[in-house]
């Protein structure tokens, strides 16, 4: 008998914050996903909030045994880094109310993990979910398919740590 690891992938955003969820069982995968997109009109404060009671919202119907995290990647715009960081922890914050732990990856890690390729493009990663989760549809918009990739990542990741544990 197989289990199942039911894996919670974030793309944090404080204008949109895509989600999705990853099921696998033996060689099957199953995927669901969608988007959270607060007010534009409401204050910082209400924004994360919104992104933290949407994400809660989608944990708690999705039942998920982890959560995983794209970190978030800005070169110089510190502004931009302190939404970004500020979405991540309403991510943290959702995951912590259900008791759930987080796990974090660098967008590139994400890409070489999924694509083997850390500067792949969104729209291959895309396709390549596509392929390899036998999705019935490509994954749009694009930060739920972001999503989906740390989901994906994530699960690849348990993968390859399991096979690199010395056996009993």
């Amino acid at each position: 008998m197989s289990s199942i690891l039911r894996v919670f992938g974030v793309d944090p955003g404080l204008q949109a914050t895509g989600w999705a969820l990853v099921a696998q069982e033996g060689q099957r995968f199953e995927a669901r996903w969608g988007l959270i997109k607060p007010k534009r009109s409401g204050s910082v404060e209400q924004r994360l909030g919104e992104l933290m009671e949407g994400l809660s919202t989608a944990i708690r119907s999705q039942r998920p045994h982890v959560v995983a995290v794209e970190r978030p990647f800005v070169k110089e715009d510190v502004r931009a880094a302190m939404a970004l960081g500020q979405a991540q922890a309403a991510a943290f914050i959702a995951a912590a109310r259900h008791g759930l732990e987080v796990a974090e990856y660098a967008p590139r890690e994400i890409k070489h993990r999924v694509a083997g390729d850390g500067g792949a493009e969104k729209a291959a990663m895309a396709q390549l979910l596509y392929m390899e989760l036998a999705l019935p549809e490509l994954p749009e918009p694009s930060d739920a398919a972001d999503a989906l990739a740390v989901a994906y990542c994530h699960l690849l990741s348990q993968r390859l740590a399991m096979t690199a544990a010395p056996q009993p």
